[in-house]
């Protein structure tokens, strides 16, 4: 297990192994034999494009207890390409059709909803676009370091 801190804050992070096996919530393995200890903590507006997005963590509301938060593996990791909400380039997902019938699509709206949302992933089959909280944690692999292991792994 890995306990990751952000620079800005006093919360603690525990990313846990993927779950791996003949499980039903099995991770797809990280590619470039990359592994979790590879994974930096980011807020959802610090990841990059390429940034290999891994894991989230539940919302969580401070308690007196400090106890750390505890991953959420993605079942399929991705590499990031983030833009604002606004400007995302899917074509009508689920998940920014929720945006627009809630009224985030009125242009007095626009601004708030890209100060405080962003997508890191747009929606290329039925999948929902990865739309998270501008300061939500994300344990990412940065690009350079999925880029490094690729050469290294590539025959």
């Amino acid at each position: 297990m890995t306990t990751l801190t952000l620079a800005d804050g006093p919360a603690t992070f525990l990313l846990t192994p993927r779950p791996a096996g003949d499980g039903v919530e099995v991770c797809a393995p990280l590619p470039h034999g990359l592994t979790p200890d590879d994974a930096v903590p980011l807020r959802a507006h610090q990841v990059r494009a390429g940034d290999l997005v891994i894991a989230d963590f539940p919302d969580d509301f401070p308690d007196a207890s400090g106890a750390p938060r505890i991953c959420d593996h993605l079942l399929y990791p991705y590499p990031a390409d983030p833009h604002a909400l606004s400007a995302c380039p899917c074509e009508g997902c689920e998940e920014c059709e929720d945006f627009d019938e809630s009224g985030f699509n009125a242009p007095h709206t626009t601004t708030d909803r890209d100060a405080r949302w962003v997508c890191l992933a747009p929606s290329t089959s039925d999948e929902p676009c990865g739309v998270y909280f501008r300061n939500a944690p994300l344990a990412v692999i940065p690009a350079a370091t999925v880029q490094t292991r690729a050469r290294r792994t590539t025959p």
